[in-house]
């Protein structure tokens, strides 16, 4: 068991509601990553407790009731997979104390989630996951991660509370963005292979859905050998790389892998899985493995033109979306401090005057002003007033004009 095991989950199970501690994520990554591609049937999955918990985080002195204490719960609090069924992560946990082994089973109920997985799942280093330190952050990652191709992801702010299993805590949102997606940023941008931004989009004044952009970090730099051991490291490596790849991504059997690393160059071979995962991507594959063969032997490098267009072109019009989204949140704030700056240097007497015929406008609504408040764009009396002015005093100030400032500057 290493830390660079793959994690590997079908999206469904992903997308899951769960609410769950830090240890308790963590032991089922850990066992999740023990998981062989080839896999058809649940295994009974040995290990050392003591290997278990380090990887778990389990620091008690007494590990062995520490682990019990957490599998136990993992075997008697169910999930949703839908709304008919309910299933526990594990069937069984038995401990070999005089070996020092502790034996695990999933529910066979998960196996269609977990198990020979060919389309629409997720996969990452469990190393990644397990340097993070708070729940939410190892649920905003796969939930991030599992979008990393696309490099966005939109989510309503109640949605993601629900997929965290904290669909009734932090009823104001503020506390919501420091307490779990702020910390998740940190956390992520800090010690994973992706980092992400994020944008906040209203429905009046209420922050309604999260607009969050991912993007994959830059490999990081290996330690440069020797000419002649570098040499044998590097053909080894790519050897065990791309056998690796081809089992655990594209879902090729032991004997087909030997098969096509001897009758291929490993350049040929790497090309052709980019163009395949390009397919995969695109939704046009149903079988994996057949395709991933054919296109080894029909040479689908052919279709690489084609298909490097296509994707300038969706990264094109990718930059142009984040680009509107980044100006039209420019221009909301720019609309924003010419309100304030407006009402700052009110006098009373004006603002007094406003709020009057601000109240006489709104008076067959049933809306509830607050005088007092009307200067604080945090309270809603406060927001009110800054929509009447707005629509009063800078209806003409929109996003074309705006642009044109900004160009013109």
């Amino acid at each position: 068991m290493k830390k660079n095991n793959l994690v590997t989950k079908s999206n469904d199970l992903i997308e899951m509601p769960l609410k769950m501690s830090v240890v308790e994520l963590r032991i089922i990554y850990v066992l999740i990553s023990i998981i062989s591609p080839e896999d058809q049937e649940f295994q009974r999955y040995r290990f050392k407790i003591s290997e278990f918990a380090k990887l778990a985080g389990v620091k008690n002195k007494n590990i062995y009731a520490q682990v019990k204490e957490y599998t136990l719960n993992l075997m008697s609090h169910p999930f949703y997979i839908n709304e008919n069924l309910q299933v526990n992560w594990l069937a069984s946990a038995e401990y070999f104390p005089n070996e020092g082994i502790i034996e695990v089973e999933f529910s066979p109920k998960l196996k269609p989630y977990l198990l020979q997985l060919k389309e629409k799942f997720t996969s990452f280093r469990l190393n990644d996951i397990l340097k993070l330190k708070s729940a939410y952050s190892m649920r905003i990652y796969e939930l991030l991660k599992q979008y990393e191709k696309l490099g966005q992801r939109t989510l309503k702010v109640q949605r993601l509370k629900e997929l965290l299993g904290i669909e009734d805590q932090y009823p104001v949102y503020s506390d919501f963005k420091k307490r779990v997606i702020t910390k998740a940023q940190q956390e992520i941008n800090k010690s994973t292979d992706i980092e992400f931004s994020y944008v906040e989009r209203k429905n009046g004044r209420k922050v309604d859905e999260i607009v969050f952009t991912i993007k994959t970090k830059a490999k990081q730099n290996v330690t440069i050998l020797p000419a002649t051991e570098a040499v044998s490291s590097v053909q080894t490596h790519t050897a065990h790389r791309l056998s690796d790849r081809l089992k655990k991504e594209f879902g090729l059997t032991t004997i087909t892998i030997q098969t096509i690393l001897k009758a291929y160059e490993k350049d040929y071979i790497t090309e052709i899985l980019d163009i395949v995962k390009i397919d995969v991507l695109s939704g046009r594959v149903h079988d994996i493995p057949a395709y991933t063969v054919a296109a080894l032997k029909n040479d689908y490098r052919k279709k690489k033109t084609e298909l490097d267009m296509e994707l300038e072109r969706q990264h094109t019009l990718k930059l142009e979306k984040e680009q509107k989204s980044q100006l039209q949140q420019q221009y909301y704030a720019t609309v924003a401090e010419k309100l304030n700056q407006y009402i700052i240097a009110m006098s009373e007497e004006q603002l007094n005057i406003e709020v009057q015929a601000m109240l006489h406008s709104v008076a067959d609504k049933d809306i509830e002003i607050i005088i007092t408040d009307v200067r604080d764009p945090q309270l809603m009396s406060g927001g009110y007033f800054r929509q009447y002015l707005n629509k009063k005093y800078f209806s003409d100030y929109t996003f074309d004009v705006f642009m044109l400032d900004i160009t013109t500057a």
